[in-house]
């Protein structure tokens, strides 16, 4: 039986803090629904990639497009990110009204399972809009009580990224923000549409998701109590975010200037990854188990801020931006091959399960998932930009999709039932 309180070993310190147990089913509510989210994400990508051979489909690509890509962040990513918050910083909890945490789980669910059914059916429309603008105002109401609890914190380097990332999360809403009065001006097509539409990818994808994962690795970091060069790092990465958007405008072969602008940040930025890879060595990996996903989280961020760079290049921008499965598969490397995965290997690291059986298989399943459709995407790509056509692309894309969902399935099934047969072990009394 649980006590009225909990203490939790504040992470990196000798300190304890008393954490109401609410906050442990809390937490196990939030990643149940988050990777059960996460199945329903690439059921609707598999829809999305088996469209070309269904006939008289009764929703539209665009819209069901729409609904994948707008459940992925606010069904999956808020969810899990919001759990893992709650999990790795004791101190920031502790600061916080459980009801502000409850809040926070039911806006963003409510609004993902909104925008799971106005979207694919409507598209961009009233009801769509409305569910969309409450998971934007979920993200504003968690920045806000963190940036209060964290303001009266000791500033560990992990709380800078967290504080950070939130800054990039409220300011990439200016994106959305704009869309509808641009729609309205009549805008709606011209590179200035698709340009507010990109600044909040960026600062989604460079900022908020970047700086959360990398705040969750620093506070492994601060519990095993070693130095990082974590200041550096923040300030690199602060320093770039902004010139790199500049990358996200090359499709439209602006002024030389955009290019030397948006080229100087990811120059700067590679610096980034000595800093990284210094403190990811401190590590002291035995390469077993969960440790190599976290590595290969790492791998693929080195070789986005690599990617990114290469970008800036004209003559590579324009073959980029001229063949979009280059810039898809871009985007799943980032979002699956980094963010997803480092978050999954927090969730079994953080939480003590046992990376076994099913767990390891439906991980295995996942990668071998993301590394075949990569790949297929890229070579398509690459075989289009000389003018070769990749035979039955699509039933290949189809055919190597299918094992998303299903790893997913076994992640979340047996994700359910080690939190059942191990709930003493996992919500400690």
């Amino acid at each position: 039986m649980m006590s009225e309180e909990i203490k939790l070993k504040k992470s990196g310190s000798g300190n304890f803090i008393k954490i109401d147990p609410r906050f442990y089913v809390l937490e196990k509510q939030l990643l149940t629904f988050s990777f059960f989210n996460l199945f329903l994400v690439a059921c609707i990508g598999l829809l999305l990639r088996s469209l070309p051979f269904i006939a008289g489909f009764p929703l539209t690509f665009k819209n069901i497009l729409h609904g994948h890509s707008h459940f992925a962040f606010g069904g999956w990513l808020m969810p899990v990110i919001l759990a893992l918050i709650m999990r790795s910083f004791p101190e920031i909890v502790a600061k916080i009204h459980f009801r502000h945490w409850r809040n926070l789980g039911i806006i963003f669910l409510f609004s993902a399972y909104g925008m799971l059914f106005t979207f694919p059916v409507t598209g961009y429309a009233l009801f769509s809009v409305i569910f969309s603008t409450v998971s934007i105002l979920g993200g504003f109401y968690l920045a806000l009580v963190c940036w209060k609890a964290i303001s009266s914190t000791p500033q560990k380097i992990s709380l800078q990224f967290l504080f950070w990332g939130l800054i990039y999360f409220v300011i990439s809403s200016v994106g959305p923000f704009t869309t509808g009065p641009l729609i309205v001006m009549g805008y709606k097509g011209e590179p200035i549409y698709f340009n507010a539409i990109y600044f909040y990818l960026h600062f989604q994808y460079n900022g908020w998701f970047t700086f959360i994962v990398l705040a969750l690795f620093y506070r492994m970091l601060e519990e095993k109590g070693l130095n990082t060069s974590g200041r550096k790092l923040l300030w690199i990465l602060n320093i770039s975010i902004v010139p790199t958007f500049f990358l996200s405008i090359l499709w439209m072969k602006p002024p030389l200037i955009f290019y030397i602008i948006g080229g100087t940040g990811a120059a700067i930025q590679l610096a980034s990854i000595f800093y990284l890879w210094a403190d990811v060595k401190k590590m002291k990996w035995k390469l077993s188990g969960i440790e190599k996903l976290f590595l290969l989280s790492m791998i693929i961020f080195c070789l986005k801020i690599v990617l990114q760079f290469i970008s800036s290049f004209p003559t590579v921008a324009a073959i980029a931006f001229s063949f979009r499965n280059f810039i898809i598969s871009y985007l799943h490397l980032v979002l699956l091959g980094f963010i997803s995965l480092f978050l999954v290997a927090c969730v079994i690291r953080s939480h003590a399960l046992q990376f076994t059986g099913n767990l390891k298989r439906g991980i295995h399943l996942f990668l071998l998932s993301l590394l075949t459709t990569e790949l297929i995407l890229v070579l398509h790509a690459g075989l289009a930009w000389l003018g070769i056509v990749l035979p039955n692309y699509q039933q290949a894309l189809f055919i190597f999709s299918i094992f998303f969902p299903v790893g997913f399935l076994i992640l979340w099934k047996d994700l359910q039932a080690q939190f059942n047969l191990n709930v003493s072990r996992i919500y400690p009394n």
